[in-house]
C-alpha cells in the first residue's frame, strides 16, 4: 500500500474504541467474498502473521497482507451524523 489516510475524527473514535476495549492496536482486513468484499477492522493485541504494521497519530494498524499488496491507498473517515466509520479502498489493477 502506497498510503493510509486516516481522518482526525477517525483517529479520535479508534483511539476511544482500541482503549474501551484495553487493546494497542487495530487490524484492517477484507471480509465477504467475489463483488460483496468489505473492510473490517478489529481491536486486537497483536498483528496476524504476514500483517504489515502502519502507525498513524498514535494508532498501530496491522494491515492484512493481501489488503496492504493489493491497493495504492485506504482512507477512513468518520461519519459523524451516523457515527461509523467509512472507508475508500483504491485496489490496484490485476
Amino acid at each position: 500500500m502506497t498510503e493510509l489516510i486516516v481522518d482526525d475524527k477517525a483517529i479520535a473514535f479508534i483511539k476511544a474504541e482500541l482503549e474501551r476495549a484495553n487493546s494497542p492496536a487495530a487490524r484492517l482486513f477484507v471480509t465477504g467474498g467475489g463483488c460483496c468484499q468489505h473492510l473490517d477492522i478489529a481491536a486486537v493485541e497483536k498483528e496476524v502473521a504476514r500483517d504489515i504494521k502502519h502507525v498513524k497519530n498514535g494508532v498501530t494498524f496491522h494491515v492484512e497482507k493481501y489488503l496492504d499488496d493489493n491497493t495504492f491507498s485506504l482512507e477512513i473517515t468518520f461519519d459523524e451524523q451516523r457515527e461509523i466509520l467509512s472507508a475508500t479502498i483504491n485496489y490496484k489493477s490485476v
